[in-house]
């Protein structure tokens, strides 16, 4: 199964909530123990996630996993 609009959404939203925070990525790297090129990958809806690192990033952002997800 393909899940490359459900991907890019997802990535959107995190890094629209990063931005708004004025978290660079380089630092979201640090926060969340990935790197920077992993997140922009999630960043871009290219790479999978796994929910580690999905609680990982709501965490960072200081945000519910389900914010992240509107799909």
């Amino acid at each position: 199964m393909d899940n490359a609009r459900e991907k890019r959404s997802l990535g959107t939203a995190i890094k629209t909530a990063r931005e708004q925070q004025g978290i660079s990525q380089r630092r979201f790297a640090l926060m969340t123990g990935t790197s920077r090129s992993y997140l922009w990958k999630v960043e871009s809806g290219s790479a999978d996630v796994g929910i580690d690192i999905l609680c990982k990033i709501a965490r960072a952002l200081d945000m519910n996993v389900g914010d992240l997800i509107d799909f």
